[in-house]
């Protein structure tokens, strides 16, 4: 298994003057690097330029390079969580709760809000409601993803039997399920509604909402820290955070994310995410082995 970084911005250059794309083996050593695993919830390309102002003002701040790395795919993100590959990490709420309990990983920050699935079909489409998509199909980021859970769940509540009487359509990405939407390819998506907010316009705009689950999945992401890092590199990267997010800038980064803020984290916040793990690792155990 490889982690794939997307870019690598060294701070001895101006910003933005040096793009790197390359991979680095798995279970590279700490060190002091300052190196961010982020979740692949949006395409490449958008999580780059939503998180290239906290890129910028960390690097100004802490004086050091800072990098950002993912993974093609949730399942494969996860795993080189759980492997302990990425010295920081901001990941989506269950498998945060997972890389606590089983790798380790110390929960700093999380958004102020939680978040809940949204319900979205194209804009000329017929359906009113939730009921109207019997013998339809649904497209979702995948079974990894909490909102997943979130929808399957709101459609039984709804006496709709996912897989029965609604077809639930994987897809790699929030905005790779609207994409199926807009294109024909599904009848609606679920996805997070604080997602939504990071999808570009033109995409939005061709889509309208039948309402989100009353049932929320905890924080849209979590920022964790491996375990092996000191108290005080922790304690470090922590205020540089949040020093960030009250800047006008860092105020404009959260809004763009669909976040309120972002807050320190509570002792055993995350227990109320049990649930949506036991799912989590079911679905990880029922994985088809690579060939």
């Amino acid at each position: 298994m490889i982690k794939t970084v997307f870019w690598l911005i060294l701070a001895a250059f101006p910003a933005g003057a040096l793009l790197i794309g390359f991979s680095l083996p798995a279970h590279a050593q700490l060190g002091h690097a300052l190196e961010f695993g982020i979740v692949p919830y949006l395409p490449t390309p958008t999580i780059l330029e939503r998180y290239k102002p906290l890129r910028i003002y960390l690097e100004q701040r802490l004086h050091e390079p800072v990098s950002i790395v993912s993974a093609p795919d949730y399942p494969s993100f996860i795993e080189c969580t759980q492997r302990r590959d990425y010295p920081f990490v901001i990941t989506v709420s269950h498998a945060a709760r997972l890389a606590e309990l089983e790798a380790g990983y110390q929960p700093m920050l999380r958004p102020g809000w939680d978040f809940n699935a949204l319900l979205l079909v194209k804009k000329d489409s017929a359906f009113q409601d939730i009921k109207d998509l019997r013998g339809k199909t649904i497209a979702t980021p995948g079974p990894y993803a909490v909102v997943s859970q979130l929808g399957a769940n709101w459609l039984r509540q709804a006496g709709l039997k996912p897989g029965q009487d609604v077809t639930l359509q994987p897809n790699l990405t929030h905005t790779t399920s609207l994409h199926a939407v807009v294109e024909g390819a599904a009848d609606a998506a679920f996805i997070s509604n604080r997602a939504f907010v990071a999808v570009k316009s033109d995409l939005k705009d061709r889509v309208r909402s039948l309402g989100q689950s009353k049932e929320s999945g905890g924080p849209s992401v979590v920022y964790m820290a491996h375990p092996a890092l000191s108290a005080k590199r922790v304690a470090e990267v922590k205020a540089a955070i949040l020093a960030f997010v009250q800047t006008p800038e860092g105020k404009e980064f959260v809004a763009s994310l669909g976040y309120d803020t972002l807050r320190e984290m509570k002792p055993g916040e995350l227990a109320a995410l049990d649930p949506y793990v036991r799912e989590l690792k079911q679905v990880m155990a029922n994985k088809p082995a690579k060939q």
